[in-house]
């Protein structure tokens, strides 16, 4: 098995039935405990991308299977779409501080 469908594959089983939830202009896909693993702007004029929580994927993504960044972004844009429907956002990872928290529950 080569290491796209072992990560697909692992996504899916620990990621593969988020819950989507509306909150003002972003909606947010979060774990069994409300805790937000991605989230998008829903003016996608003013961002197209969807942000996803970097010590639990993007990290985990960088330091277990070794990936780069554009690779990282490759593989969550083709599993985003499969999984959640989300076409037209391009994944990615926040840099300044945004309006919520990883940390806290959504619900």
């Amino acid at each position: 098995m080569n290491k796209q469908k072992i990560i697909l594959k692992w996504l899916n089983k620990e990621y593969g039935n988020l819950t989507p939830v509306v909150n003002d202009d972003k909606t947010f896909y979060v774990d069994k405990d409300g805790l937000p693993l991605f989230v998008y702007y829903h003016n996608i004029q003013k961002s197209k991308h969807i942000y996803s929580n970097y010590d639990r994927i993007w990290l985990f993504l960088e330091s277990v299977f070794i990936m780069k960044n554009s690779e990282i972004r490759e593989l969550l844009k083709m599993w985003l779409e499969d999984t959640y429907n989300l076409r037209e956002y391009i994944p990615g990872i926040v840099i300044s501080p945004i309006s919520f928290s990883w940390r806290i529950s959504i619900i």
